[in-house]
């Protein structure tokens, strides 16, 4: 059985795929930028799940994460970035208001649908600014975005990449998005669209650079699904969600450097 980490892994998409790894008796390992939340999450699951804190957006947080996984396990079999801000990130408030943002991330569970379900009435009425584009979005907002979509998974495979080094066949799975497709690039939702299309190039770079090294490097989209990122009218739930990273991590014979959607390679 394998031993497999998945960053943001609490809710959503990441805690589908810590479900269905579990179920299949893997050694699984949930990153959770409150431990609490965590804890409560992994304990709804019934399964042998190991919570620790991690927020990809601190480097020490990574390293006492790998140190603990070095001392547990000696080694790191896969690798699942899934840790990651919305669309809803690219609003010009995303600086000043980063402390309300954690306060409500931790302690009002739920109020991202509601904000999505009132959004067209706020901006309507002037509450809520129009929606961002690649003209007018607060570029301090885009480097928050790529600081958590981007810069967190550098992060995370470059602090875990000796422990990958140790496994049989390491692997690293990107979780992002049709949003950072090339040919369907547009002004909408600018610093999320550009933050999966710079996850979509890292994961190139890095299946080039550890071919060598037996360790497979692909991204997958999940497609549009219910979560509090996707909001309640996505045609997706989070088994359908997660599938292709279950299977990316599991199945025994992969290609390196591809963009997978539904299981089937799609273009960058």
């Amino acid at each position: 059985m394998k031993v497999i980490l998945v960053t943001g892994g609490n809710r959503g998409i990441g805690l589908e795929i810590c479900r269905q790894l579990d179920s299949m008796g893997h050694t699984v390992i949930m990153g959770s930028r409150y431990p609490e939340d965590g804890l409560e999450a992994a304990a709804g699951i019934k399964g042998n799940i190991t919570v620790h804190r991690l927020d990809v957006t601190d480097e020490e947080s990574i390293r006492v994460l790998k140190e603990s996984v070095k001392a547990g396990y000696g080694r790191l079999d896969v690798l699942v970035n899934n840790a990651a801000v919305g669309a809803m990130a690219d609003m010009k408030e995303i600086s000043s208001w980063k402390g309300a943002r954690n306060f409500i991330d931790k302690n009002m569970k739920g109020l991202g649908r509601m904000v999505r379900t009132a959004t067209p009435f706020l901006r309507r009425t002037g509450i809520m600014p129009p929606k961002a584009n690649a003209a007018n979005v607060s570029l301090d907002a885009v480097r928050g975005i790529l600081d958590v979509n981007l810069f967190g998974a550098w992060r995370m495979i470059q602090v875990f990449l000796p422990l990958l080094e140790k496994s049989p066949e390491g692997r690293i799975i990107n979780v992002s998005s049709s949003s950072g497709e090339l040919k369907s690039l547009s002004g909408e939702y600018p610093g999320y669209s550009l933050s999966k299309a710079s996850l979509n190039a890292l994961t190139i770079m890095f299946s080039n650079e550890l071919r060598g090294k037996g360790i497979k490097v692909n991204a997958m989209c999940p497609g549009w699904v219910r979560t509090d990122m996707g909001g309640p009218t996505a045609p997706r739930d989070v088994a359908q969600g997660a599938d292709t990273a279950v299977w990316l991590a599991t199945c025994s014979q992969i290609p390196t450097g591809k963009f997978f959607r539904d299981r089937k390679e799609i273009e960058w």
